[in-house]
C-alpha cells in the first residue's frame, strides 16, 4: 500500500505543469499598444516584435472592435501568431478613448493575471497612426522610444510616476483626481514628445492640458517631484536680463484647511545651476535672489491652482487631507465641484542653499 502511494506521488510530480504556460514560438511579444475611439467602436495598434534569421525588428498591426480586447482578437486574425501583451510596457491613448473612464474601458489589462501591472498610460493628441509609425529621427526602436522619453520626463518632474496599477488607484479614489502623460508630434521633427500631463475629473479627461512648467508644478504641490527639478527665470539688473536656473534641493510643505479656504506654504531650498551675473557671496544679491524666486513661484504656482479648478480637477491631492480631517468640508457635496469653489492660496518661499563650485 505504501509503495503504490508512493509511485502515485511520484507519477503526480512528473505530470503536474503550469497551468498558464504558454510556449514563445507560439506567441507574438507587445510591448507598445495604441487606442483610439470610445467604447463600441474602437481601433487598436499593437506593435509587436518579429525576429528573422536572428534579426529582431519591430511592426505594427491594426485591429477593430468593440473594446479593447476585441480589437486584439481582430488584430490576431491578421497574423500567424497570437499577440501577447505579458511584457507590455506603453499604453497610447487618444483623447477620444479618454473620455470613457480608462480603468472601466481597459478592465482587461487589470483582470488578466498574465498581464504587468507596471505598464504605464500616455494620452496623445491626434489620429494614433501617426504615433504608431518609426521615422528617421528616431535613433532607437519605437517601443524603446516611448519607454524612455516617458522616464526621462518622470526624472525631470514633468510627469507624474504612474502605471496601471496606481492608475487604478487614483481612479478609484474620489479624493484625488488622475493626471495623465500628455504627448504630442512635435512640429520641428515630426517626433512624439512630452508637453506636460492630461488632467481628468470624475474619472474621465476634461479637455484641459497642462504644459511642462505647470505639470512639474503639480508633481511639486502634491510631495511627488522626481530625481530633478529645474525651473528657469530671466533676472533683470541694472538695465540688463540674465537667465537663472536653478535646481530644487530640498522642501517642506504646510497646509493651513479652514472652513472653505486653504493656506499652503512651500518652504524650498535651491542650488543655482546658471547665473551669468555670479557675486551670490555677496549676501545682498543672494537675497535679492531669493525674494525673486519667492514672488516668481508663488505667482506659477497660484496660477496651477487656478488652471486645476477651472477643469475642477484635484490631481494634488487636497481632498485627501479635507477628507480625513476636515469631514464638514467634505460633507459639502462632490469634492471636485467644492475643489473649484474654494479660496487656495500658495506661498512660496525660496532659499538658495548651494552656488556652484563658484561665488
Amino acid at each position: 500500500m505504501k509503495k503504490t502511494a508512493l509511485i502515485f506521488i511520484a507519477c503526480s510530480i512528473l505530470l503536474a505543469g503550469c497551468w498558464d504556460e504558454q510556449l514563445y514560438k507560439e506567441l507574438t511579444i507587445v510591448p507598445l499598444v495604441g487606442f483610439e475611439g470610445e467604447p463600441g467602436e474602437m481601433k487598436g495598434y499593437f506593435t509587436k516584435l518579429e525576429v528573422t534569421d536572428g534579426t529582431a525588428s519591430y511592426s505594427t498591426v491594426e485591429g477593430s472592435g468593440v473594446s479593447p480586447r476585441e480589437t486584439r482578437l481582430d488584430a490576431n486574425r491578421k497574423t500567424n501568431e497570437t499577440l501577447s501583451v505579458t511584457q507590455l510596457q506603453v499604453i497610447l491613448l487618444s483623447e477620444d478613448t479618454v473620455k470613457s473612464d480608462v480603468i472601466n474601458t481597459f478592465d482587461v489589462y487589470l483582470r488578466a493575471p498574465t498581464n504587468p501591472l507596471s505598464s504605464r498610460f500616455a494620452v496623445v493628441e491626434g489620429e494614433m497612426a501617426s504615433y504608431m509609425k518609426k521615422n528617421e529621427e528616431v535613433a532607437v526602436e519605437l517601443p524603446q522610444y516611448y519607454i524612455d522619453l516617458l522616464e526621462s520626463a518622470i526624472s525631470f518632474s514633468i510627469i507624474p510616476d504612474t502605471d496601471i496599477q496606481q492608475t487604478a488607484e487614483l481612479q478609484n479614489d474620489d479624493a484625488i483626481e488622475l493626471s495623465l502623460p500628455f504627448l504630442k508630434i512635435s512640429e520641428t521633427t515630426g517626433t512624439p514628445e512630452v508637453m506636460g500631463v492630461a488632467l481628468f475629473s470624475d474619472k474621465v479627461f476634461t479637455g484641459h492640458t497642462l504644459d511642462k512648467k505647470a505639470s512639474k508644478i503639480v508633481q511639486i504641490l502634491k510631495k511627488k517631484p522626481g530625481k530633478f527639478t529645474l525651473f528657469t527665470y530671466m533676472w533683470e539688473k541694472e538695465g540688463k536680463s540674465y537667465p537663472l536656473s536653478v535646481q530644487l534641493a530640498t522642501y517642506k510643505r504646510n497646509w493651513d484647511i479652514r472652513d472653505s479656504k486653504i493656506n499652503a506654504t512651500y518652504k524650498m531650498k535651491f542650488g543655482v545651476e546658471e547665473f551669468a551675473y555670479d557675486h551670490l557671496d555677496v549676501d545682498e544679491i543672494r537675497k535679492e535672489l531669493e525674494e525673486f524666486l519667492s514672488k516668481e513661484l508663488t505667482k506659477d504656482f497660484n496660477e496651477v491652482i487656478k488652471k486645476l479648478q477651472d477643469a475642477k480637477s484635484d490631481a494634488v491631492g487636497f481632498g485627501r487631507t479635507v477628507r480625513a480631517f476636515h469631514p464638514k468640508l467634505w460633507n459639502q457635496g462632490k469634492w471636485s465641484d467644492t475643489f473649484s469653489g474654494l479660496d487656495i492660496n500658495v506661498k512660496v518661499e525660496a532659499e538658495i542653499t548651494r552656488t556652484g563650485i563658484l561665488n
